[in-house]
């Protein structure tokens, strides 16, 4: 989505994050509007620990 978004005159305005069980990226549009994509992998998602 962000390289179509890029392609297409839009630009990347932050890094991407990637925590391992969750992937973000941003950027900017043509008419200046941020957007922020997310994807969550909710099967590798950090368990808490059981005292």
């Amino acid at each position: 989505m962000v390289k179509n978004a890029v392609d297409a005159g839009g630009r990347i305005y932050a890094d991407p994050m990637d925590h391992g069980w969750m992937y973000g990226h941003s950027f900017e549009d043509i008419d200046g509007h941020q957007w922020e994509v997310a994807y969550m992998d909710i099967t590798a998602f950090p368990q808490p620990e059981n005292n």
